[in-house]
This record gives C-alpha cells, sequence and structure tokens, in this order.
C-alpha cells in the first residue's frame, strides 16, 4: 500500500523529537454507498468528527478488522474494498506511534444494528451520512486543541486528500476515452 503521510510533533505541533514505541495498528474506511454519500462518525464530547475505523485485535489481520469496525461503528458490510494507502503518526510529546491503513469501502445493503464501545456510546458517538464535500468541510472545519483530535483530523484530511486525489485520476482516465 501506498503511503499516504507521515504526521509527527514537528509537522503538527512544532515541536521536535520522535517516539520509539512499537505502533498501533488501525484499519479505517472512507465509506461509500451507493447512492453517493459518504460515513462520518461524530463525537459529541469532543465536537470531533472522524471517518470510521479503529484498532486491529489480536488474531486479526487488517482486513478483519476493517470489516469488524466498520459493521460496528455504521453497521454496514463491506462489499466492496480498494487500498487507499497508510498514514503513520509519530507522536513524540505523547510516546506513541500508530499505523493508519486506510481503504475506500462501499456498502451495498442498508446499514444494520451498530455496535459501539461503552467509550464511544459515553462521547455520544453518532453515525452521519454526507456528500464527500460536506464530510471534507466537517473533518476540517474545527481547530482542535488536544494532541490527538489534532492527529485525527490531520490523518483523516490526508486520506481525504488522497482519495479526492484518486477520484480526479479516475475522471481523467473517463476523459481520456472518449
Amino acid at each position: 500500500m501506498n503511503l499516504i503521510a507521515e504526521l509527527n510533533d514537528r509537522m503538527l505541533l512544532g515541536l521536535t523529537g520522535e517516539s520509539q514505541k512499537a505502533p498501533r495498528i488501525t484499519a479505517r474506511a472512507i465509506l461509500k454507498d451507493r447512492a453517493g454519500r459518504y460515513a462520518l462518525m461524530y463525537a459529541e464530547k469532543f465536537q470531533l468528527y472522524s471517518l470510521p475505523g479503529g484498532g486491529v485485535e489480536d488474531g486479526e489481520d487488517v482486513l478483519m478488522a476493517l470489516r469488524r469496525e466498520i459493521g460496528e461503528e455504521t453497521g454496514c458490510a463491506c462489499d466492496e474494498i480498494l487500498p487507499l494507502g497508510i498514514v503513520t503518526e509519530n507522536r513524540a510529546s505523547q510516546d506513541y506511534t500508530q499505523i493508519n491503513y486506510y481503504y475506500v469501502v462501499t456498502t451495498d445493503r442498508t446499514p444494520g444494528e451498530r455496535h459501539l464501545t461503552p467509550t464511544e456510546q459515553e462521547n455520544g458517538t453518532r453515525l452521519q451520512w454526507h456528500t464527500l464535500e460536506e464530510v471534507t468541510r466537517r473533518i476540517s472545519a474545527v481547530e482542535h486543541t488536544t494532541i490527538q483530535r489534532k492527529y485525527l483530523q490531520a490523518r483523516d484530511m490526508a486520506a481525504l486528500g488522497a482519495y479526492r486525489r484518486l477520484l480526479g485520476k479516475e475522471k481523467e482516465n473517463e476523459h481520456g476515452m472518449d
């Protein structure tokens, strides 16, 4: 999978240093339905919008975790999965590293029951569906003050940028074939 972005404290906080901590691995998605709407998670407690996804658990590979996380958070099945790329995080100020595997996922079915964690429930996490432009606007709109939220916003914006570039290339190829 291609590298989309390498995020670090120098870029986001103006701080130096590097964490040597073993990375947490996650699976995340730009999830769209056949109507052209995109899934967006909103944690009311933090006024934080993010793309769905989460950590790879013991005994899972990244794709297994992706399917599980999408099912839990959105109630959707992953009917089509295309790799998008990787966003790495090196948060020296928190001695934390993370590797985020992003996919473009299409769902054909009506969302079923969601299974949020107790923490997600406490945070008032809700699923919303919007246009790609609105998803991008909502994720980028807030200027976050905590380190964690700055990283969450930066990684999702990097993935959305890669996705928009991919869509642009697809449109160029379509027009080139006329």
